[in-house]
């Protein structure tokens, strides 16, 4: 066990993190694909490059906030900004001198891999994308919830819809949406967007929510609360409770406020939330009472290392505050799967 997440230093169950990143070539993510227009994967580290697998144990976890701390706010938005378009020579440039964006490819690729090798037959596939975004396989569906990467578009052929906390820049992309309820017609369930794609259940789910509100989708059901960012921004975001069977899952996103979290369930397996937004996480426990809280929203790249980008060391001192009190938690890296 890491001694600092709560999590395997291996990795979670599915494809090893060093079995993944020494196979996965392109042309075996294009099969897992197809080859359809904007489909792109990032190229397979030269042999001797920083694996994913490194970052497991203390030492690894320092060397990996090393490298993060040296991407600065601008770095990261040159990277960021041109999406799909960006040129493949400066972006690899950019790589090898930040070996951080490199493990932010990796990461994506190896949840790209996962999900294209995971059969799902009982509860579902969770994985962490980047810092925030999980993507979740069901035995029936496929769905992200605040999915934000360079490359979110990619995953739109094949998601059912996606969930979108709120309108910050850091939880969704303008590209990704488009591609969602342009291209591919998807339902994309938020608090800021008109979106009315796919039909759901024999008729249109519509999207836009500000309210209570149930939608349904194939086999997972979610219903959508408001919930404070913080004492300025109140019922900016939205609390998504996600039913799969048995199995539930309790997104607070950016929730502040630990009195709006007031889900129905008793007990949800999951709990996936950003303890840096004015809740105390002990408080958000309470209220939630989860069989596993998830801390995320750590190491976001677009804010400065001394501005609102918490470290997966702030984040392990939160962790362990839940345990204290009793609750199970953990703290996943990006690409993770989180069960």
């Amino acid at each position: 066990m890491n001694a600092e997440t709560g999590m395997r230093d291996a990795g979670c169950p599915g494809l090893g993190r060093r079995e993944f990143i020494k196979g996965a070539m392109s042309a075996t993510l294009a099969a897992l694909f197809g080859s359809a227009k904007g489909v792109e994967v990032s190229p397979v580290p030269p042999e001797g490059a920083p694996l994913l697998e490194d970052i497991a144990g203390e030492d690894g976890r320092e060397a990996f906030q090393r490298e993060i701390d040296a991407v600065t706010p601008q770095a990261w938005a040159a990277y960021d900004k041109c999406g799909l378009s960006l040129d493949e020579a400066t972006g690899a440039r950019m790589r090898a001198e930040l070996p951080a964006l490199q493990r932010y490819e990796d990461a994506f690729d190896k949840v790209l891999a996962e999900i294209g090798n995971t059969e799902v037959t009982g509860r579902p596939a969770v994985w962490l994308v980047y810092n925030m975004g999980v993507v979740v396989k069901t035995p029936k569906s496929l769905f992200a919830v605040d999915l934000r990467h360079r490359r979110a578009e990619v995953l739109a052929p094949k998601l059912d819809f996606a969930l979108i906390t709120h309108n910050h820049g850091d939880h969704f992309t303008e590209d990704f949406y488009r591609a969602m309820n342009g291209t591919e017609k998807k339902t994309v369930v938020s608090n800021f967007k008109d979106n009315y794609g796919a039909q759901s259940g024999g008729r249109n789910a519509g999207g836009y929510t500000r309210a209570v509100k149930t939608f349904e989708f194939g086999d997972v059901r979610v219903r959508t609360t408001p919930a404070d960012h913080n004492a300025y921004l109140v019922d900016f975001t939205t609390v998504f409770e996600i039913t799969i069977g048995d199995f539930t899952i309790y997104h607070s996103g950016d929730c502040g406020n630990a009195e709006k979290l007031k889900p129905l369930c008793p007990n949800p397996d999951l709990w996936i939330f950003h303890p840096r937004c004015g809740m105390k996480c002990v408080d958000g426990a309470k209220a939630v009472n989860p069989k596993l809280a998830v801390v995320t929203h750590l190491n976001e790249l677009g804010h400065a290392k001394d501005r609102w980008r918490w470290t997966w060391a702030q984040g392990g001192r939160d962790r362990r505050k839940l345990e204290d009190a009793g609750y199970k938690a953990v703290v996943p890296l990006w690409g993770e799967r989180i069960c």
